[in-house]
């Protein structure tokens, strides 16, 4: 079983987004934090401070890993219904 799964091309997308999720994950848990505190003074700092603003490395984590789930479900659920020959 364990060669037929990587033989259709659900199969296929099951693992990318797998990897995907997994690389997402990754890639957001190391994202730089906000600086919050005395250097988001606005007199101290060479730009403006925005609340709530998130790094683009955080954004792009957070986007790969809901793609990366997103296609793993949808192919887990063409997996388990397709027939047995």
């Amino acid at each position: 079983m364990g060669r037929r799964l990587f033989a259709t091309p659900s199969g296929i997308a099951f693992w990318v987004g797998l990897v995907a999720l997994v690389a997402g994950i990754v890639v957001a848990l190391t994202a730089p934090t906000a600086s919050f505190g005395w250097f988001a003074y606005a007199p101290l700092s060479d730009y403006a401070f925005v609340a709530g603003t998130n790094s683009v490395q955080r954004a792009v984590g957070q986007l790969l890993a809901v793609a990366g789930a997103v296609v793993a479900a949808f192919a887990a659920g063409r997996l388990s219904v397709r027939r047995r020959s």
